[in-house]
């Protein structure tokens, strides 16, 4: 999948491919990837092309990604949208639910069939060691659940499918 982000230096793309127990990152214009691996103290161990590792925290604030690493704080967020002229397939629209990031799906908290209100949660989910609770985007009925607890997903993967209900 591709991902980007914007910090003080500008914007960069990267490429992200799941591997077991951590992640594969190129960024856009490099050909070897950097491995991204969770440690057991809450770190995440790096290792660079050139083979030199790291150790680097993630802190989610608001809309940003603060990674500590080497006595530097980087300031990562997302691109705006708009200024950046193109659109951002982290939220699909109408009432269907979608991954926000690529994660592990934690906890599935409705079932087929199930009547939900606009706001509720229906889903946890988890990424880079933080947790994140999804609402449903609209009141409706759940028509299917698109995937499982442990279920590893992609930015933009469909996680629950509503029916919206119709307006009165």
């Amino acid at each position: 999948m591709q991902l980007k982000f914007r910090d003080d230096n500008g914007e960069h793309a990267l490429a992200v491919r799941h591997q077991e127990g951590g992640w594969l990152v190129t960024p856009e214009g490099e050909t070897t990837p950097t491995s991204v691996f969770a440690a057991a103290d809450g770190a995440w161990l790096v290792t660079l092309p050139d083979g030199s590792r790291r150790r680097a925290w993630v802190v989610a604030q608001r809309d940003e990604r603060l990674v500590f690493c080497d006595g530097r704080v980087h300031r990562l967020r997302r691109p705006d949208p708009v200024h950046a002229g193109e659109a951002v397939a982290d939220v699909a629209e109408g009432p269907n639910l979608h991954a926000r990031m690529p994660g592990k799906v934690v906890r599935l908290l409705v079932s087929a069939g199930q009547q939900v209100d606009a706001g509720q949660p229906l889903v946890i989910m988890e990424s880079m060691k933080m947790e994140t609770e999804l609402s449903a985007p609209c009141a409706g009925i759940v028509e299917r659940l698109a995937v499982g607890e442990g279920q590893v997903v992609a930015q933009g993967d469909l996680l629950i499918a509503v029916e919206a209900s119709p307006i009165a």
